[in-house]
């Protein structure tokens, strides 16, 4: 503290804590479906890994990225949901990690149709909304008009890689789920990629196909 150009006062020392002792301070969490909206707005990798290190903990009594993903897969089988091919970490950052859309396609699914007090649920309220929220605040612009608020979804970006996962209502009222992947992709068409996953939720929702 002095270091730092802190004026300190006594001499600091252990104690125990007393019963009836006056605390300190004390930091309480958010709720955890506000921490799930907030991480699929912004795309908070950093979130998502402490997220799969407390599932570790909850389901393993480990809060390691190996008990986490262990943890997942229980939970993905229990929900019917086929299990990632091969996942590393919570943040998606692993090269390594292979998902296939139909995993994804199968959590959505399994959101969509959970009970209205089901905490699946928090998932749905946290996905960006197509031109007005989070990571697709910005997107969507060059789209049929439909999809700006008609489609919900997450979005996922590594160097050659893009995806949009999520939700769009057709023009029959009908929710649709979905799970678009495009790999190895050139850093030069990096922003085309991006777009024609964009157009393809957006034909979702321009359509009539339910």
């Amino acid at each position: 503290l002095r270091q730092a150009g802190v004026a300190v006062q006594g001499r600091p020392r252990r104690a125990q804590a007393a019963v009836g002792a006056d605390p300190v301070a004390e930091v309480s969490s958010a709720p955890l479906p506000e921490i799930v909206d907030q991480l699929l707005q912004v795309s908070d990798n950093e979130a998502t890994e402490v997220l799969l290190r407390h599932v570790g903990l909850a389901s393993g009594g480990e809060g390691s990225s190996a008990a986490g993903v262990a943890g997942v897969a229980e939970v993905l089988r229990d929900l019917g949901v086929p299990v990632p091919v091969r996942q590393l970490d919570g943040s998606g950052l692993s090269r390594e990690n292979l998902i296939a859309p139909e995993t994804l396609v199968g959590v959505l699914r399994a959101v969509g149709t959970s009970a209205e007090d089901s905490p699946l649920r928090a998932v749905l309220g946290g996905l960006p909304v197509a031109g007005f929220t989070g990571s697709l605040a910005l997107r969507f612009d060059d789209v049929a008009p439909d999809a700006v608020g008609d489609v919900r979804a997450k979005t996922g970006t590594l160097t050659g890689v893009s995806s949009l996962a999520g939700v769009a209502v057709d023009r029959r009222g009908t929710p649709l789920v979905f799970a678009l992947m495009a790999d190895r992709i050139r850093e030069v068409d990096t922003l085309d990629a991006r777009a024609a996953l964009d157009r393809a939720a957006a034909a979702l929702a321009a359509c009539t196909c339910s």
